[in-house]
C-alpha cells in the first residue's frame, strides 16, 4: 500500500518566501536605525543649544542687573556675584566659577555624555567635549591691559559658538 502525497494540499511558506521577509525586515531595521541615530544626535545638540540660550540670557539678565541695582547679587544659595569688581583676571574667573556653579545646581546636564561636566571653566581652550558649556575670560582689547571680559563657549558635533560679557562699567 502506497500513501500518496498531495504537495498541493501543504499549506507552509517556502524558503524562498521566508528569506525574501527576512531580507525586507533587515533592509526596513537598517533604515530604522540611520534615522534613528540623526534623530538622537539632532535633539543633543538642540538640547545643548537650549542650555546655551538660557545661559547666555541669565548671564546678560544678571549683568543688566548689575549695572540697575548694584552691589551684590545672589544667583542661588551660596552663590552671588559683586558687581563692583573690577574686571581683572582673578575677578572674572570668580565671577564665571559662580555661574558655573549656578548653572550646575539648576540642574545643566550635558545631553551627549552624562558623566561629561554640562558646565566647564578652563581659562582657555577645552572645547573637545560635545555637550558642553564653557565659561573663559578673554582680553578687553590690547589697549586695556590686563582687563578681561567673560566668555561662554557651547560645542556640539556641528557648532562651536560664543557670547562675550561685561558690566557697564567693564573695558570702557
Amino acid at each position: 500500500m502506497f500513501y500518496k502525497i498531495r504537495f498541493a494540499d501543504n499549506k507552509a511558506f517556502t524558503l524562498i518566501e521566508l528569506l525574501v521577509v527576512v531580507a525586507i525586515i533587515g533592509i526596513l531595521a537598517a533604515v530604522g536605525v540611520v534615522a534613528y541615530n540623526g534623530y538622537t544626535a539632532s535633539a543633543k545638540r538642540n538640547a545643548t543649544l537650549q542650555n546655551y540660550k538660557m545661559a547666555s540670557k541669565f548671564i546678560n539678565n544678571t549683568f543688566a542687573l548689575c549695572g540697575v541695582q548694584g552691589g551684590n547679587i545672589e544667583l542661588s544659595s551660596g552663590n552671588s556675584i559683586d558687581c563692583e569688581a573690577i574686571n581683572n583676571q582673578p575677578n572674572v574667573i570668580k565671577m564665571a566659577d559662580t555661574f558655573m556653579n549656578h548653572f550646575l545646581k539648576m540642574g545643566f546636564k550635558n545631553p551627549y555624555d552624562n558623566s561629561a561636566p554640562a558646565i566647564i571653566r578652563t581659562g582657555s581652550g577645552g572645547d573637545t567635549v560635545d555637550g558642553r558649556l564653557r565659561l573663559d575670560e578673554t582680553d578687553c582689547g590690547s589697549s586695556k591691559g590686563g582687563y578681561k571680559k567673560m566668555v561662554l563657549w557651547v560645542k556640539t558635533h556641528k557648532d562651536h559658538e560664543n557670547s562675550i560679557f561685561k558690566l557697564d562699567a567693564w573695558c570702557n
